[in-house]
């Protein structure tokens, strides 16, 4: 799969992501839950409060989807990150401020955050403002 190259391939990424939330049925709704639990990189939409978050390996490949998510055998973080960096103008960072909105978004998705994000590696943002 090809990396996002602009802001509107990032928002098409995270309406997909909002469609499976918003509609709570699974395998979609556990899938997002999942991806958002996991993360360790996030895009911090700050555009609207509450603040959302959205994980780096999903929103940074085009058009992306469950199905072709779970079929890209080579979705690799260091391959996303770059290219949202890119876009957003920025390296993500870890933030406590921010940290603890992660943490209220998953509490409002019924789910506990880990205390850190994979690999034991503490959880990264960009701030999508914009």
């Amino acid at each position: 799969m090809n990396t996002v190259r602009n802001l509107e391939e990032i928002d098409f990424n995270i309406k997909m992501l909002n469609k499976y939330l918003k509609i709570k049925v699974d395998p979609e709704y556990e899938f997002a839950i999942s991806r958002i639990k996991k993360g360790t990189c996030f895009v911090a939409d700050m555009r609207d409060v509450p603040y959302k978050f959205y994980p780096s390996r999903y929103i940074g490949y085009t058009g992306n989807s469950m199905n072709a998510h779970l079929n890209n055998d080579q979705k690799d973080g260091r391959e996303t990150n770059p290219a949202i960096s890119s876009i957003l103008g920025s390296k993500p960072e870890s933030n406590t401020e921010i940290d603890s909105k992660y943490q209220e978004f998953c509490q409002t998705l019924g789910i506990i955050a880990s205390e850190k994000g994979c690999f034991g590696v503490a959880r990264k943002y960009w701030k999508l403002t914009k």
